[in-house]
């Protein structure tokens, strides 16, 4: 098999070559879906009407009546626990205030483990837009401003881009959460706060508040208005009001799974459900947790939105923030768990979408950063607990159940439905699955008509479960260079004779699919081990099956193969196919002992006709046969190598 290429090899894969076809069945799943917590009435809408710790509250007001965004109009008012203060203007029309617990805000930025919430302006903000403060002199309010003044005797100078001159901000351009100068909250909370309208398209009365930008999109907006919420906080607007508690959400956590009984290598999709992790309600937060740490001691949860390298909170640090028996996922042990090949260490957990306050071991494609062994015990249990209430997982095997649907008699020509239900090849819950001959993990569903010739079956000694390849040694490339010895008689990967080979290992599958696995073990040898200026390849398996099998087949005779794995793993750009009647494992042969010799572009798995010239190794309606076709002058009866 040539393989054209340009990739060093380095892992494993899956072969399948054999006279006769399977099928790949899809085994349908489902994704757990999330609901939003946001809580309307009438007019007005709140993100949330559970809110603990530092968690930021979304406040939206959608009036038909004040909506226009094209001209210059009054901004509403809220009342925020008995204050008002003036709303903003998205492009959509709708109106958006975010408001935080004060004291909550200082001890979650003190704690420096990647809450960031801006900088703190104790005076409103000033714009050189307006004559008034664009936001409430007497408010306290966290925004993307410059840090610092300084002062020429007896007067403070206001750095342009400051709390009360925020326009421009042309002294420090720096805009990320670690400046001291800057402190851009937009990297952690807000993350996705609505654009604001620009009426008569000017710039000059940004979300109908004046709002000023610098170059680089940051000054006056977002921001969040830092008061000290009550027990229950009542947020109002005109007639409409909710009410808004603020505390332990111990009450408000859940946690599922959407396997419970997985098989072997199977994604773990995990959810919980905590508004206390919802900390911005304008995008996905995400946090890790480590599944060892099950005890009241939690020292390992880290906030992870702003990236994986923050200060993991202390025990301390999530008390302050009002955690009580939520704020740690864990479970009793990890035994039963794997990442990747490696046991658990930390686990990432984000939300499945901005607002929903649910959080997922499992990204949008279903991979899990957690999976259950691919060679675990049976019956192992594995307890997951969050907040007070936990689940458990069975790591479970079950039989496959095969169905055929003939409607009554199978007749001739009548197509007929064949249906797999194997739990244990369900890996992913998350998406629809197709059982891949590639996968060694997969048990494939395999129909034999007649006896076919595989490569699991035959007389090849070098073509057994647990043999390596032969010709990975420098005398025996040696000799073969010289015409002394033949290639190996297994299988062998690697350049054109005298050439580059992988060591290898060989093994079958365990299922009836008769495939073949190859492992490559990572080296090489023989000249150009270092896959250097090399663009061709071969992949040759000397069959159990002599030239004189192939020839006594009766009927026209085709080759079936599969080589998806290996064409994947080394990325290959075109494929050419050949049966040769050499009695060697080499990977050059005259045309006559050639049964096929096809291109296949880049096609990796498919069916040839075994023929050469258009004279078919078997085929009763061919009067004339060239007598050195597919080696007829070769006394021997040997191996056939594909």
């Amino acid at each position: 098999m040539k393989n054209e290429i340009g990739r060093k090899l380095t892992s494993l894969t899956i072969m399948a070559i054999m006279f006769a076809g399977g099928m790949a069945i899809g085994v349908p799943s489902f994704m757990p879906g999330a609901t939003a917590e946001a809580a309307t009435s009438g007019l007005l809408t709140v993100s949330t009407t559970t809110l603990q710790g530092a968690a930021i509250l979304e406040i939206v007001v959608n009036d038909p009546d004040n909506s226009d965004v094209e001209t210059d109009i009054n901004a509403p008012t809220v009342d925020v626990i008995g204050t008002d203060y003036e709303m903003n203007q998205a492009s959509n029309g709708k109106w958006y205030l975010y408001v935080a617990d004060a004291s909550m805000i200082v001890l979650a930025e003190a704690q420096e483990g990647g809450l960031e919430y801006g900088i703190l302006c104790t005076s409103g903000v000033a714009s050189e837009r307006s004559t008034t403060n664009l936001i409430e002199s007497t408010a306290s309010v966290y925004v993307e401003a410059i840090k610092t003044s300084h002062t020429v005797g007896v007067a403070t100078i206001l750095h342009s881009g400051a709390c009360l001159d925020i326009d421009n901000a042309t002294a420090v351009t720096d805009d990320t959460s670690t400046t001291v100068a800057r402190e851009k909250m937009s990297d952690a909370v807000l993350t996705s706060a609505p654009t604001l309208s620009d009426p008569n398209d000017d710039a000059t009365n940004l979300g109908q508040r004046t709002h000023a930008l610098n170059a680089s999109g940051f000054g006056s907006w977002p921001y969040i208005i830092a008061v000290e919420l009550t027990s229950d906080s009542v947020i109002a607007y005109g007639d409409d009001s909710i009410n808004v508690v603020f505390g332990n959400t111990d009450d408000e956590t859940s946690i599922s799974l959407a396997n419970t009984s997985p098989g072997a290598n199977t994604e773990v999709h995990i959810s919980i459900t905590d508004p206390a992790l919802n900390i911005d309600p304008t995008g996905a937060d995400v946090w890790l947790f480590d599944l060892s740490d099950n005890d009241a001691n939690r020292t390992t949860v880290e906030f992870a939105t702003n990236g994986t390298t923050n200060t993991a909170m202390s025990e301390t640090d999530m008390v302050q923030l009002d955690f009580a028996s939520n704020g740690n996922l864990s479970s009793d042990g990890e035994s039963g768990l794997r990442a990747g090949s490696a046991t658990v260490d930390t686990v990432s957990m984000t939300e499945s979408g901005a607002n929903t306050n649910v959080f997922d071991s499992f990204d949008t494609n279903g991979a899990s950063m957690i999976k259950t062994p691919v060679d675990g015990v049976g019956d192992t249990v594995t307890v997951f607990s969050y907040g007070g209430n936990s689940i458990d997982m069975v790591q479970t095997y079950t039989d496959a159940v095969i169905t055929m649907d003939a409607g009554g008699a199978w007749l001739p020509a009548t197509p007929i439905t064949i249906s797999v239900n194997d739990p244990d090849t369900n890996r992913n819950p998350g998406s629809t699955e197709t059982l891949a001959i590639e996968n060694e993990l997969d048990v494939i569903p395999t129909i034999k008509v007649g006896s076919p010739l595989t490569l699991a079956g035959g007389q090849n000694g070098d073509l057994q479960s647990g043999d390596t390849n032969v010709c990975n040694t420098a005398f025996t490339l040696a000799l073969q260079a010289a015409g002394s010895a033949p290639c190996p008689t297994g299988v062998t990967f690697g350049t054109a004779n005298s050439g580059m080979q992988t060591g290898l290992s060989i093994f079958n599958t365990s299922d009836n699919s008769e495939r073949l696995r190859i492992v490559f073990n990572g080296t090489n040898t023989g000249a150009d081990s270092s896959y250097t200026a090399v663009s061709t390849y071969w992949l040759n398996v000397t069959t159990g099956h002599k030239k004189s099998d192939l020839v006594n087949l009766a009927g026209s005779v085709y080759l079936s193969y599969d080589i998806t794995g290996i064409a994947d793993i080394v990325g290959t750009t075109a494929i050419k196919a050949h049966i040769v009647a050499s009695g060697n494992n080499g990977s050059t042969t005259a045309a006559s002992m050639m049964a096929v010799n096809q291109n296949a572009g880049n096609t990796k798995a498919g069916i040839f006709a075994m023929n050469a010239g258009g004279i078919y190794l078997v085929d009763e309606d061919v009067t004339t046969v060239d007598t050195n076709w597919f080696g007829t002058a070769i006394t021997a009866d040997p191996l056939v190598t594909v």
